[in-house]
C-alpha cells in the first residue's frame, strides 16, 4: 500500500471514531501517533504477521505514557489498512472502537507491576474474579494453573482500577497488559484468558457499578431522576 492509500485509510478510521463520539483531542492525539506509523507501513505485505512486526517497532519507539494508546489505535487501524469491510462492519455493530485515550501507570515488567500492586495494598477486586476462579476450580483445573491466571487477572484489574466500568476500558487495559508480557506465546495466552474472563467481569460488577449500570439502562426509558440524566466520565 502506498502513502496516499495509507492516509485515506487513516482518514476513514478517524471519521469513524469521530462519529462514535471521540473528541477532537482524541482525534489529534491518534493522528499524531499514526502519522508516525504510516511511513513504516509503505510497501509492507498486507498480512497480520507483517503488520504485527511493524507495530511492535512503532510502539517500542513511543514514549511509555503513549504506548497503550499507540497499541490500541494501531490495532483498530489494522482493519482499515487491510481493507476488511466485513470485519469493520462486525466490530462497529458489536462493540465499536475505543473513543478515549488513557494514561496508565505502566511498569517495566509484570513482576514490577505485581510488586507495585502489593506495595499499594490494592485489594479492590470485583466479585467476578472469585466467581471465575471458582469455576476453574470446579472444572478441575490444577491449582498452579489457577494461581497463574489469578496473578495475571489481578495485575490487569489493578491497572483497570479507576477507569470507567465499560468494555472499551477493559480492551485498553488488555493492551496495557500485553506490553508487560515480552513473550509472544504468553501474550497470546493472556488474550485468550482476557476473553474468557471478560463475560464474568461484565456480568458481575461491584455493587456501586451495578447501580450506575442500572441507571444507564433506565435512561433511554426516562426512568432516571431529574438532575441525574447524564453520567460523567
Amino acid at each position: 500500500m502506498d502513502g496516499d492509500a495509507l492516509q485515506q485509510a487513516l482518514d476513514a478510521y478517524l471519521r469513524l471514531i469521530l462519529r462514535q463520539g471521540a473528541s477532537e483531542q482524541v482525534l489529534q492525539e491518534r493522528r499524531q501517533l499514526l502519522d508516525r506509523l504510516l511511513p513504516l507501513l509503505i510497501g509492507v505485505s498486507r498480512d497480520a504477521q507483517s503488520f504485527r512486526r511493524v507495530v511492535e517497532r512503532f510502539v517500542n519507539d513511543c514514549e511509555v505514557a503513549d504506548r497503550v494508546t499507540a497499541l490500541t489505535c494501531a490495532r483498530e487501524y489494522y482493519y482499515f489498512w487491510l481493507g476488511d469491510v466485513k470485519k469493520l462492519v462486525e466490530i462497529t455493530a458489536r462493540s465499536g472502537f475505543t473513543t478515549r485515550n488513557v494514561r496508565l501507570e505502566m511498569a517495566d515488567s509484570l513482576a514490577s507491576l505485581l510488586e507495585r500492586m502489593q506495595q499499594q495494598g490494592f485489594e479492590a477486586f470485583p466479585p467476578s474474579l472469585e466467581i471465575y476462579l471458582g469455576k476453574l476450580f470446579e472444572d478441575g483445573m490444577p491449582e498452579a494453573d489457577i494461581q497463574e491466571r489469578e496473578y495475571l487477572l489481578k495485575a490487569m484489574l489493578f491497572l483497570l482500577s479507576g477507569q470507567p466500568y465499560r468494555p472499551d476500558s477493559f480492551r485498553m487495559v488488555v493492551d496495557a497488559m500485553l506490553l508487560h508480557l515480552s513473550d509472544a506465546q504468553n501474550q497470546k495466552a493472556f488474550v485468550q484468558l482476557a476473553r474468557e474472563y471478560f463475560y464474568y467481569w461484565l456480568s458481575f460488577p461491584p455493587a456501586h457499578e451495578r447501580i450506575h449500570l442500572a441507571e444507564e439502562a433506565a435512561q433511554p426509558l426516562g426512568l432516571m431522576q431529574p438532575g441525574n440524566t447524564t453520567r460523567q466520565y
